[in-house]
């Protein structure tokens, strides 16, 4: 157990112990007027209390609180500690030993030595001998054997001790608790058998604990079958059972009844839903912990039964909404934490019903928005923690904006509601931000005051979806300027709100552009839905003065997804589009290629008119005056992808001819793109393969250098001299012979 752990229970016991033994003959007095730790004024003795002298070799001994004792040593070390604490009279009330090379307690080795508490760990203690304590003055009130190799409860040992009112045993190795486990020990009121290895619990095991108020049995193997042999325990005010193997529904009938329960925690298990009318049998209940589960509904009517809850414990769980009918019943509800969830907004239905609110804990959660039905001037909040949440800061924020600032929450608080949505006011401080930057409907003139604008107009031309993705082709103008692409940006409209949905970055270079005044964008993997409306944008960086950058940037109007949807002339940007040819029958219009920094060519062919049934399209993709990729197109559905590029220059041609390319006619059109952009794993594996070459070929080079050293070697051994050959024999004959006698 770690000494900062036993060091306060050490202090809780003496405390405990001193103030309920009216018959000790020590009294615990504290001083109102200093800040002096807790201290003994003892009845036989008129000078202050000192910590015993104890220096021996095999033990040390401090005080780590008055009237306290904690002693390490080896397995002498308990003799050693026996003779000091005969010699006392009664100075130590509680004593703390750890001690090494001991597997079994011996008996009576505390002879002759009265104390209230006792805590003897090892790490190594197996067994305790049935007549331990027998030695003890008086009976102990507190017994702790923590962090031990314990099978089973010694209880014949704790027979012995039948007014013991506190038991620690926990950090042990107990499997089962059998039904005469604590047998005399009627007058237990605290019992700690957390991290242990116990699944199975006889149903009369906890019988004789009719006094018993707390019960730890966190981190061990129970199930929910097991939680029956707590039937009985009618004066149990805490109950941990956290971190255990409890799995499926918190329904009515999990725990017993046990009606002066108060504090109840369940965390870390898997409990997957709160069913109605939960916990039926715990009308008292104050306090609730259901962390680090799996649930993901709060049935109506959850709490029914436990109107008397003021802390509800739910964070670490899978809830995405609550309904105000499941927490109808929480009028005394003073803290709720749902942090690391998945809520979507703040709502009136987890506020409403919670009239005596006053510590609302939401951190980590998907919180977009709050509703406009939260009566905030009616909120008794004095704790509100919204951070991490992608708050969409629009004007539907006006009023918990306001109510906000005007809050008696503190400033860490006020600052936690970080605008995540529009990007002009992306990581923004929602309480800094001024009521007229909290806009609806258009969200370009806000993002337009992040960076200076270009001069550039951009307006969409053309707009098409089908089951291939999204085309979208944009006009830029003026186009002399040079630019790159740098983003695309979709907001989804749902009522009066924007919410981004996605952002991809856009790759193009206005200067290996044939037409730098047209920019065609395709992008086959966006999750749109049909009949939603969406809004479109694309940011362009355009090269300023003083080598800056500034933006040049477009957005559509919001568009009702349809297939096969076709909007021209609206306001907003992308790759390269080659101007019309004008002939006579078919002919190519255009060419729009679209390069993604995956290595993917995704080609767009516009065509002034054609015969569905007959008419057939070749794309055909050159590096220099090589064709690498071909592929046959009906005119119909005139978009292709060509995949596995490595990076270069590449001419990109479309023709009704796979022969013969004639751009002078119409009937071909042709367009260089730019480099495809080289990755960084690609760099890495062209890195990986050169070094790879580079080591087989130094291994290559070593191995023929040594065969080349060694073959004079082995060449002068066939020539050694007879004799020498003989004597060499002889020698190892000779080591062999005297070996064998040996």
């Amino acid at each position: 157990m770690p000494t900062t752990v036993r060091a306060i229970l050490l202090l809780l016991w003496i405390f405990e112990i001193t103030a309920e033994d009216a018959t000790s003959s020590t009294t615990l007095a504290t001083s109102s007027s200093t800040s002096e730790p807790l201290s003994f004024q003892t009845e036989k003795f008129d000078s202050p209390w000192e910590c015993p002298n104890i220096t021996k070799k095999n033990v040390e001994c401090s005080c780590d609180f008055p009237h306290t004792l904690r002693c390490t040593g080896d397995r002498t070390a308990l003799q050693t500690i026996n003779s000091h604490l005969k010699s006392s009279q009664g100075a130590i009330s509680l004593l703390d030993v750890t001690v090494t090379g001991i597997s079994t307690l011996p008996a009576e080795f505390l002879q002759d030595v009265a104390l209230h508490g006792l805590v003897v760990s090892t790490g190594e203690l197996r067994r305790v001998n049935d007549n331990a304590f027998t030695g003890l003055v008086r009976p102990l009130q507190a017994l702790g054997l923590p962090n031990n190799l314990l099978e089973s409860v010694p209880t014949l040992a704790l027979a012995q001790l039948n007014g013991l009112d506190r038991l620690d045993l926990s950090l042990n190795k107990l499997h089962t608790l059998e039904a005469n486990s604590f047998k005399s020990l009627a007058s237990l009121t605290y019992l700690d058998l957390s991290e242990n290895l116990l699944s199975q619990l006889s149903p009369q095991a906890f019988g004789p604990l009719k006094q018993l108020r707390s019960l730890k049995m966190r981190g061990n193997r129970l199930s929910v079958s097991a939680l029956s042999a707590l039937r009985g325990l009618k004066n149990l005010e805490e109950l941990d059972l956290s971190s255990n193997l409890l799995i499926g529904p918190l329904g009515p009938n999990l725990l017993p009844s046990m009606p002066k329960l108060r504090f109840l925690t369940l965390s870390e298990n898997e409990l997957i839903n709160v069913q109605q009318g939960a916990l039926v049998g715990l009308k008292n209940l104050s306090y609730l912990s259901l962390s680090h589960n799996q649930i993901d509904v709060l049935e109506d009517h959850s709490f029914k039964y436990l109107s008397t809850l003021t802390n509800l414990d739910l964070a670490s769980n899978r809830i995405v909404a609550v309904s105000s009918a499941s927490l109808a019943h929480l009028e005394n509800l003073v803290t709720l934490d749902l942090t690391h969830n998945f809520l979507r907004s703040l709502t009136a239905d987890l506020v409403i019903p919670l009239t005596s609110l006053q510590d609302l804990k939401l951190d980590d959660n998907d919180i977009t928005m709050v509703s406009s039905d939260v009566p905030t001037s009616k909120l008794k909040l004095k704790r509100l923690s919204l951070a991490d949440n992608p708050l969409n800061c629009d004007c539907t924020l006006l009023d918990f904006a306001n109510w906000l600032s005007n809050s008696p929450l503190d400033e860490e608080e006020k600052n936690s509601a970080v605008c995540a949505t529009p990007p002009a006011l992306e990581n923004g401080i929602l309480v800094q931000v001024s009521p007229g930057s909290l806009l609806c409907g258009d969200p370009t003139p806000p993002l337009m005051t992040k960076v200076p604008l270009a001069g550039a107009q951009l307006t969409l031309k053309e707009f098409r979806y089908d089951k291939s993705g999204v085309n979208i082709l944009w006009n830029v103008e003026p186009c002399s300027e040079s630019y790159t692409c740098d983003s695309l940006i979709v907001y989804e409209a749902t009522g009066s709100s924007e919410v981004e949905i996605e952002s991809k970055t856009l790759h193009c270079d206005s200067r290996f552009m044939a037409n730098p005044c047209s920019l065609s964008v395709t992008i086959p993997a966006l999750n749109l839905q049909i009949g939603h409306k969406y809004r479109y944008c694309v940011v362009l960086l355009v090269p300023s003065d003083h080598e800056d950058l500034s933006l040049g940037l477009g957005c559509s109007d919001i568009i009702t997804l349809e297939e096969s949807h076709m909007t021209t002339n609206v306001s907003s940007i992308s790759s390269t589009v080659l101007p019309a040819v004008r002939q006579d029958g078919q002919r190519i219009t255009g060419v729009h290629v679209n390069v993604s920094e995956q290595g993917f060519l995704h080609v767009d062919i516009s065509l002034s008119s054609y015969e569905a049934n007959s008419c057939e399209l070749f794309v055909i993709v050159f590096a220099g005056e090589v064709p690498l990729h071909r592929k046959k197109l009906n005119c119909s559905l005139a978009y292709a992808e060509m995949t596995g590029l490595i990076p270069g220059r590449y001419k990109v041609c479309a023709s009704f001819n796979d022969e013969r390319l004639d751009e002078s006619n119409g009937r071909s059109r042709c367009v260089e793109v730019q480099a495809v952009k080289q990755s960084f794993e690609m760099i890495i594996l062209v890195i990986v393969v050169v070094s790879c070459l580079l080591f087989i070929t130094v291994v290559v080079f070593v191995r023929s250098l040594i065969k080349k050293v060694k073959a004079p070697q082995i060449q002068t051994q066939c020539f050694m001299p007879a004799q020498e050959l003989e004597i060499t024999h002889k020698a190892h004959y000779i080591k062999l012979l005297a070996t064998t006698k040996v």
